[in-house]
């Protein structure tokens, strides 16, 4: 019987390896291979009584028995390491197709989705990289397609309907795009970027009222959103609440001092009210962001104009009619302020 202990041993030393080997498999199988471990240390135990009491019979039911779960731990072993190879695969296909999206490397971002579609056809991220994209090239049917299938594999992924309410707007569909975002609002009512999007609709919907509503809910729900601030400040400005927009603004800029675009509307808002230098000084550090724009340099002219200084008003929209988008409205205010000279 010393053989058969020493054999015995020997399948001790192979359970020990598998529980070396296996934490990285899904929970199930992970579970299912637990039980089977545990049930093959009972069986070497009833092995190693059954050696210690000379008991053959009962060494060999407990051997075979012993080795029809080890075939089947094997089994579950192989079969759970084909699955992680198989998901590896899937995350390195969705992974590279996000890092081309990055580098807007669109038709080859979505050929990378497709290969982790065509290893999972439930892979969600994969639909929703490749709406995405398809997007971006402006093949809205087929985005709308792949933002759909999004949708139907897992109708609580929150993005899925922003996207697919983002490219609605992009199709001048609004009502569609709002219910598609109201339907992101039902899955994540907290969510600051839909509630920003939903204002974003209304405001290319001219309804202003609507969209500062939403992008106050942006805010409630992220209070450091500057993106909200800055189109909140945007509806004020549209609904002439002018100290609104100030004191957004102002906020917008507090959080992120380089925010070019807050300090052009804030400059907006100031002459609106009248206070010139204040609107100069946000002009001016608009332009230190973004330099040569246009519009921050329209409302540095109208700043200077309000402060009685004719001859910097006129350079300043001068400087701004080297933009031929505005060249026709300077050259107007050019020549009334010399006609007032």
């Amino acid at each position: 019987m010393k053989a058969r202990k020493a054999f015995v041993l020997a399948f001790t030393a192979a359970a020990v390896f598998f529980s070396a080997s296996l934490f990285s498999q899904a929970a199930d199988a992970q579970a299912k291979i637990d039980a089977l471990k545990a049930k093959l240390q009972d069986l070497i135990g009833q092995m190693e009584a059954a050696n210690q009491t000379s008991n053959r019979a009962a060494y060999d039911e407990a051997k075979a028995e012993y080795d029809a779960v080890q075939t089947e731990l094997n089994n579950v072993v192989a079969s759970a390491t084909a699955a992680t190879d198989k998901e590896s695969q899937i995350k390195l296909a969705i992974n590279k197709g996000n890092d081309l999206t990055r580098k807007k490397q669109y038709a080859e971002a979505i050929a990378s989705y497709d290969q982790a579609i065509a290893l999972d056809p439930a892979a969600v991220k994969a639909y929703y990289g490749k709406a995405f994209c398809l997007k971006a090239l402006k093949r809205y049917d087929e985005s709308e397609a792949a933002y759909q299938k999004a949708i139907e594999k897992d109708p609580s992924y929150t993005e899925a309907y922003i996207g697919l309410g983002t490219l609605y707007r992009s199709m001048d569909q609004y009502p569609k795009a709002l219910d598609m975002l109201r339907k992101a609002v039902a899955s994540d009512s907290g969510g600051a970027k839909i509630h920003y999007e939903i204002g974003f609709t209304y405001s290319e919907m001219k309804d202003f009222e609507n969209a500062a509503e939403a992008f106050e809910s942006a805010i409630a729900a992220d209070p450091r959103y500057d993106k909200a601030y800055n189109a909140l400040g945007v509806a004020y400005i549209e609904l002439a609440k002018y100290q609104n927009a100030v004191n957004v603004l102002e906020q917008a800029v507090a959080m992120k001092p380089s925010f070019g675009d807050a300090f052009y509307r804030l400059a907006e808002a100031q002459n609106n009210l009248r206070n010139h230098q204040d609107a100069l000084a946000a002009a001016t550090s608009c332009l230190k962001y973004k330099p040569n724009f246009a519009p921050a340099i329209i409302e540095k002219g109208k700043a200077y104009e309000g402060l009685g200084d004719k001859a910097n008003a006129i350079a300043a929209y001068q400087e701004a009619g080297k933009n031929r988008n505005w060249k026709q409205w300077t050259d107007y205010q050019i020549q009334k302020l010399k006609k007032g000279q």
